[in-house]
């Protein structure tokens, strides 16, 4: 790694947590619980992360067919000495983060896979397909914040996939119009045809078949993902980091209540909590997990 001037390094962590800031804002509301260093860190893996999924709708947006290795030139840099490109202002701080942190360059290249295959169509047939999608694009991140929280326990890391799991399902069940408009259906076919749930019909916005029964066996899976989770939360360092990964807990799971509130209406509303209850959970989960139990 080159040495990087204490002032190029802090410009490059606010370049990070600005991208942080505008992008992530569930992730950036939870970070504050974190102390400076290691929202430092978080921010420049998440900035990565971040161009990854940019370069992908870049390439996508001119036309091109993308392919994994649309990220691979930013991996070399990213894992590489130098020659950063403008809009990469973050980098220096994410060379920094990964050596020190140890995070594989390998989780990044599967990430690429992951985000690549969302710019064309996706029509997932099974659960194994959309488990290894949700290892790709959520897992592989979890496994980035588990060494950014100081843990290299390999025995927590079916944990964190857990939870990267619960947490993209989520955001499938939330965007699932949004998605099959775009030609996207990660709902895994087999199931689709079990609850009789026509695949067309989504892409038209309404739903279909024995949908609310379907959609009701997805919720209760996600959930699942994230009680499965909990004991490896409990494998953190108290205080900051096992606090902020309550709370990403906490709040992405709190986006199916109202979609189970709402009679699984997820067309005619993109379902999220406000402000005021992403405040609410938060403090109750302060309240619940102090004294020494966080």
């Amino acid at each position: 790694m080159s040495s990087v001037l204490p002032s190029d390094l802090a410009r490059a962590q606010a370049a990070a947590r600005a991208i942080t800031r505008e992008h992530a804002r569930t992730f950036y509301f939870a970070s504050h619980v974190l102390g400076p260093s290691l929202q430092r860190d978080a921010y420049a893996v998440y900035a990565c992360c971040r161009s990854i999924d940019d370069a992908v709708d870049r390439a996508a947006a001119r036309g091109e067919q993308v392919r994994p290795e649309v990220a691979g030139q930013i991996l070399e840099r990213a894992y590489g000495a130098g020659g950063d490109q403008a809009g990469e202002e973050w980098m220096p701080a994410f060379r920094e983060t990964a050596d020190r942190k140890n995070i594989r360059r390998q989780w990044f290249e599967d990430l690429a896979v992951g985000v690549a295959g969302d710019a064309g169509p996706v029509d997932l047939t099974s659960w194994p397909e959309l488990d290894l999608y949700c290892y790709r694009v959520a897992g592989t991140v979890g496994l980035m914040m588990m060494r950014v929280f100081g843990l290299e326990d390999e025995a927590a890391e079916p944990r964190a996939l857990d939870l990267g799991r619960g947490m993209q399902l989520t955001n499938i069940l939330r965007d699932v119009a949004e998605d099959a408009a775009a030609g996207r259906i990660y709902l895994p076919a087999d199931e689709c045809r079990e609850y009789g749930v026509d695949r067309e019909a989504l892409g038209q916005g309404r739903s279909s078949g024995r949908w609310k029964e379907f959609m009701k066996f997805q919720v209760e899976r996600a959930r699942e993902q994230y009680r499965r989770s909990e004991p490896g939360i409990g494998h953190l360092a108290a205080g900051g980091p096992r606090l902020a990964t309550w709370l990403m807990r906490e709040l992405y799971a709190g986006i199916l209540d109202p979609i189970e509130q709402s009679g699984y209406d997820v067309f005619s509303r993109r379902h999220a909590l406000s402000w005021g209850q992403k405040t609410f959970r938060g403090l109750r989960v302060v309240i619940r997990r102090a004294g020494g139990r966080i």
